[in-house]
């Protein structure tokens, strides 16, 4: 695995026993064979036989009606065409007689109440019914982040991300498109709108539309995210509830999904899900500047953002939580957020339902400490083949442990990886053991 160069614990991955002098070709896999529960083709998508890997990732090729897609890391590809049928679904919806009226009939009288809270936002915040603590605290969360995100842009820099430590973790190279999109100009009236949509209720039906269609309602497919913002403004416009637009899809189109945190991140308003990260990660001892960091990381998503926070808040007990936050900052893509997001989803898993873990510690990646005192590497990838990178980290962390280590992989890994491994002392678990939830990455 190939990890972090920018902490002390660098030293970890400097070669200290001879590597092998085998390894293999990054592998071409079968997706007949790998995706064996899925279908590869139907109406509205086709999955390309051939999977390429990198040592770590599969990358599924999608062709679609709306164009290519992609899929890479563990669960994605369910994700990817959970997505694609919301898209399917959302082209019926849209192409619907009566969504089509509504939408027209009424789109201006919600526009003329967006433009009445901007001239007398105190008047119109009278009507919100809810506590005014739980108000302002939500709209300070969301302010004070929306202003840090607009100092970013100003400087010209990713949100959150510190290029100066940016790892080499799996999951990709730093993701070129990620961060702000669009002028300044675009980004200050983007950031000052949201209190505006969400006081008159469109964020609460745009999340509920998610919901019903099982996607992440703060993906990262831009295409989805439009056509959820088009199509639910319309409606909210219209008059329509959610209801009646699930009603204009065919059977079959709309699959409801389901994770631990669904309800949590469907269900919550965004302002109240920053402000429960918030707490969450201050209560487990997160300096504050790391939680204002995170926050407004380009790649992590509010709904990465809640498994980190619940996957830490669980691990309740255990020592060195906090200072897994580093390195969860130096990712420098959206590939290498949702390893480590999946990495502690995992622990997770490990802690409430194998055995208690007594410390996380950071060793080029997230390594957890049983109680036993034994070593637990988490390995959320799809197909783990031994290549130089792991060698040289398996032989360093084997040197810098006392005590066994034990290898935990969300999905396959190579004969010649398992074996190599197992000669270097370790004990590499039953493959799909521990896996990480699928739903809350995108």
């Amino acid at each position: 695995m190939n990890f972090v160069k920018a902490f002390p614990i660098v030293l970890l991955f400097v070669p200290t026993v001879a590597f092998s002098a085998e390894y293999e070709a990054q592998p071409i896999l079968s997706a007949q064979e790998s995706v064996q529960d899925v279908p590869l083709a139907t109406e509205i998508y086709r999955i390309d036989e051939q999977v390429p890997t990198d040592g770590y990732m599969a990358t599924y090729r999608i062709e679609t009606q709306f164009g290519q897609f992609s899929a890479s890391g563990p669960g994605m590809l369910q994700a990817r065409l959970a997505e694609i049928r919301a898209l399917a679904a959302l082209d019926h919806i849209q192409n619907d007689q009566q969504f089509i009226d509504a939408a027209e009939d009424t789109a201006g009288e919600t526009f003329e109440n967006l433009r009445q809270f901007a001239k007398q936002p105190k008047e119109t915040l009278k009507g919100v019914p809810e506590g005014v603590g739980r108000f302002l605290k939500r709209t300070g969360r969301s302010a004070k982040t929306g202003l840090q995100k607009l100092g970013d842009v100003r400087e010209g820099n990713l949100p959150g991300v510190d290029p100066e430590t940016t790892s080499n973790l799996p999951g990709g190279s730093a993701d070129l498109q990620a961060g702000p999109q669009g002028s300044f100009t675009e980004n200050v009236a983007r950031a000052s709108g949201d209190v505006a949509v969400n006081i008159l209720g469109f964020d609460k039906q745009r999340r509920r539309l998610a919901k019903e269609l099982g996607v992440d309602p703060y993906t990262t497919n831009q295409l989805l995210a439009t056509r959820l913002d088009e199509v639910t403004w319309a409606a909210f416009a219209g008059g329509l509830g959610v209801n009646v637009l699930t009603s204009l899809v065919p059977g079959g189109l709309v699959l409801s999904s389901s994770s631990r945190l669904s309800d949590w991140v469907w269900d919550t308003a965004p302002g109240d899900l920053r402000v429960q990260v918030e707490e969450t990660l201050l209560s487990v001892g997160v300096p504050r500047d790391q939680v204002d960091r995170f926050l407004r990381h380009s790649y992590y998503t509010l709904s990465m953002q809640a498994v980190v926070a619940d996957s830490l808040k669980s691990l309740e007990g255990v020592q060195g939580r906090a200072d897994v936050l580093p390195l969860i900052l130096s990712v420098g893509s959206e590939g290498q957020a949702r390893f480590l997001v999946q990495t502690l989803d995992m622990f997770r898993t490990y802690h409430v339902t194998k055995e208690s873990l007594s410390q996380l510690r950071v060793q080029g990646t997230i390594i957890g400490v049983g109680g036993s005192s034994n070593s637990v590497v988490m390995a959320p990838v799809d197909y783990l083949s031994w290549t130089e990178t792991l060698d040289a980290f398996s032989a360093n962390l084997t040197e810098a442990t006392e005590g066994p280590i034990v290898l935990f992989v969300s999905d396959e890994m190579s004969g010649l990886a398992t074996d190599s491994l197992k000669t270097r002392g370790w004990t590499v678990a039953e493959t799909g053991q521990i896996t990480p939830d699928a739903f809350p990455l995108r």
